[in-house]
């Protein structure tokens, strides 16, 4: 339980985000993104070791109505990437699950790999 928000005591919290860069035509979608990263790993800190575990989901550039035809990837290589952070179980916040790493591997694997290996970004 949060000493800030004793309501909040068992929860996942997912938010995707996007790994575009370097792409003026995207600049606002780019820094809405950025600013969604910086809150999530804020409120990552504050709820790191409890059963609340907020993280950050990139699907990657898929062949969506968003992504469009000419995107590298099916909509299906996101899984299981995008669904690790519901599962993963060990208390950790603030991550990023960029879903291409994660391509062609079972869930299970997934999240194994997940949190052994997927780093905090305010450990030091």
């Amino acid at each position: 339980m949060h000493k800030d928000y004793p309501f909040l005591t068992l929860g996942r919290i997912i938010n995707t985000t996007s790994g575009i860069a370097l792409d003026p035509q995207q600049a606002g979608y780019s820094a809405s993104k950025a600013a969604l990263d910086k809150v999530t790993v804020d409120l990552g800190s504050k709820y790191d070791g409890t059963n609340v575990i907020l993280s950050l989901a990139d699907p990657g550039w898929c062949r969506t109505d968003l992504g469009g035809p000419n995107a590298p990837n099916p909509p299906e290589s996101a899984l299981p990437g995008v669904l690790i952070g519901a599962f993963v179980d060990d208390r950790r916040s603030g991550r990023l699950f960029a879903a291409p790493h994660f391509s062609g591997m079972t869930l299970e694997h997934a999240v194994q790999q997940a949190e052994t290996s997927c780093v905090v970004p305010y450990d030091r």
